[in-house]
C-alpha cells in the first residue's frame, strides 16, 4: 500500500507496518518481580506522564509523548500491580533507544514549474511553483515533523554545463537537518531570487536530470547509512517531468538506479506535479495570441492543449519499492498545496515502522521469557491491553517476528494504524511475574 494514494483516498495518516526492520516505537518497559508491586519509582503508579524525550508531534503521531515516567513507570491500568494480562511486579522501567529516520528529497525546479509563456499557460507559476514550493516549506516547518531529519537537493543545478554530472548533487542544497527547519524555506526562497521578479518571465533552470540528481543526492548519505545501518532511511522524488536533457539517463535508467537503493534498503516515494488542464479564462497580459501549439491541438486563437505524460512515474514508484507515483492535480492552487503537504507527512509517517526490538531485561539477573510479555497501547487516552495472536485476526494485537526464536515485537497491521494515527498514541512493554494467559478468538 502507498502512503500518498491512502492519504488521497482517506486524509488518514497511514503507516507501514512490518516493512522497515528498524526499532523506531519508544517504549517503557515493566520490571520484575518483587514486593513493589504496582508502584513507580517516584511514589506513583500507573502509566507515566511524560518521558521528557522531547518527541512531541512525531511523524504527525505524536507517538513518544507519554511514554513512561520521569524514571519510567510502570504502564497501563496496573492498579494493585495488574495490567489485564498479568502483575506487573517492578517499579522501575527504562527505554529502548530511537532509531532515527532520514529523508533525502530531490525537487525538480526546472523551468517548467513556472515560465509562463506562450503557449505553455500551463507553466503558471501561480498553479505550479507558488503552491508546490509552499507545502515543501510547510512540511520542513510543521512541528509534526519534529523526529525525523532531511536534505534536499534541486535540480536541474546551477551550472548548466554540469547539470548532468552526479557530482553537481552530492552536496545538496540543504544538508541533513533536523525537522522542523526554516532552512529549507529559505534555499526555495533564494531560487525565487535567483529566477527573479517576475516568476513568470524569470531566468529557470532547463533540463530534468533525474538520474544525477537520484544518485548524487543519495550518494551523499552515504557515509550517514554506513555509520547508522539500523537507521530509516528514503528518498522523496517530487517532479513534474520525465527525465530528459542528458544522454543515456532516460526512464529506464533512473528505475534501475532507484531500485538499486531500494536492494540496499532505501525506498523512494515519486510526487509527480502534473500540469494544470483548465486554461486561463483571458489570453494572458502581453500574449499577442495563445502561441503555436508543439504538444498537441489549439494554437492561435485556441489555448494549446498541456501534454500530460507522468504516468510513466509510476515506474519509478514502483522500482523503489512503494507502489505507485502520487499525481498531483494543480487546477486548484490551495488544493495543491494541501495534499502535497499532507502527503508529505503521511511519506514521514510511512517510515516509522511497528516493529520493535524486545528490549533487554529490566531486573539485572533476569532474562526474556517470550510468555511474561504484555504490550499495552496507548488509544484514545485509554491503556488498553493487546492480545497476543499470530494470524492478527483479533482487532487489537500484536506478535513476535519468529515464534521459535524472537527478536522483534510487531505490531498487527490493523494496530498499527490504530496506535500511530492517536494524537496521544503510546506503547508499553510490560515484563510479568506470570505467564500471559492465552487469547481467547
Amino acid at each position: 500500500m502507498n502512503p500518498l494514494r491512502t492519504f488521497a483516498r482517506s486524509t488518514r495518516p497511514w503507516t507501514r507496518a512490518t516493512t522497515l526492520a528498524v526499532s523506531l516505537l519508544p517504549l517503557t518497559l515493566g520490571g520484575a518481580c518483587n514486593s513493589n508491586s504496582g508502584t513507580d519509582s517516584d511514589g506513583g503508579s500507573g502509566a507515566g506522564s511524560d518521558n521528557n524525550s522531547d518527541l512531541g508531534n512525531d511523524l504527525g503521531s505524536d507517538l513518544g509523548s507519554d511514554l513512561g515516567g520521569e524514571n519510567g513507570s510502570g504502564a497501563g491500568s496496573g492498579t494493585d500491580g495488574e495490567a489485564g494480562g498479568g502483575p506487573v511486579c517492578e517499579s522501575e522501567s527504562s527505554e529502548t533507544g530511537l532509531v532515527p529516520v532520514y529523508l533525502a528529497v530531490a525537487f525538480d525546479v526546472s523551468g517548467s514549474m513556472g515560465l509562463y509563456q506562450a503557449p505553455e499557460w500551463w507553466y503558471d507559476p501561480t498553479l505550479k511553483w507558488t503552491p508546490v514550493s509552499e507545502a515543501m516549506r510547510a512540511f520542513f516547518e510543521d512541528p509534526a515533523a519534529s523526529g525525523i531529519s532531511a536534505t534536499m537537493g534541486l535540480f536541474p543545478g546551477l551550472v548548466e554545463e554540469d547539470r548532468c554530472d552526479v557530482a553537481t548533487y552530492e552536496n545538496p542544497d540543504v544538508a541533513m537537518t533536523a525537522l522542523p527547519s526554516p532552512a529549507f524555506g529559505s534555499v526555495l526562497d533564494g531560487y525565487e531570487e535567483e529566477v527573479g521578479d517576475p516568476l513568470a518571465g524569470g531566468n529557470w533552470r532547463g533540463g530534468t536530470p533525474t538520474l544525477a540528481a537520484v544518485q548524487g543526492i543519495s550518494g551523499s548519505l552515504d557515509q550517514l547509512r554506513a555509520s547508522q545501518p539500523e537507521a530509516a532511511f528514503a528518498m522523496i522524488l517530487v517532479t513534474d517531468g520525465l527525465p530528459i536533457g542528458c544522454p543515456d539517463a532516460e526512464i529506464d535508467a533512473v528505475a534501475d538506479a532507484i531500485a538499486d537503493l531500494y536492494a540496499e534498503g532505501m525506498p523512494t516515494y515519486v510526487i509527480g506535479i502534473q500540469n494544470p488542464t483548465e486554461p486561463p479564462a483571458e489570453l494572458p497580459p502581453g500574449w499577442a495570441d495563445w502561441g503555436e501549439c508543439n504538444s498537441g491541438p489549439g494554437g492561435g486563437d485556441t489555448p494549446c492543449e498541456p501534454e500530460q505524460n507522468l504516468d510513466a512515474l509510476g515506474q519509478l514508484a514502483e522500482a523503489g519499492g512503494t507502489g505507485e507515483a502520487l499525481l498531483l492535480d494543480t487546477d486548484d492552487p490551495t488544493a495543491t498545496q494541501e495534499e502535497l503537504t499532507a502527503s508529505l507527512l503521511a511519506i514521514a509517517q510511512a517510515t516509522v515502522s511497528c516493529e520493535v526490538t524486545i528490549p533487554p531485561h529490566p531486573t539485572e539477573g533476569e532474562s526474556f521469557e517470550p510468555d511474561k510479555i504484555d504490550v499495552i497501547a496507548g488509544i484514545g487516552g485509554e491503556e488498553v491491553r493487546l492480545e497476543y495472536d499470530e494470524t492478527c485476526e483479533i482487532e487489537l494485537a500484536w506478535h513476535y517476528d519468529d515464534e521459535e526464536n524472537p527478536a522483534l515485537i510487531e505490531l498487527c497491521p490493523e494496530t498499527c494504524e490504530t496506535v500511530q494515527a492517536d494524537p496521544a498514541g503510546s506503547l508499553t512493554v510490560q515484563f510479568l511475574c506470570e505467564t500471559r494467559p492465552p487469547v481467547v478468538k
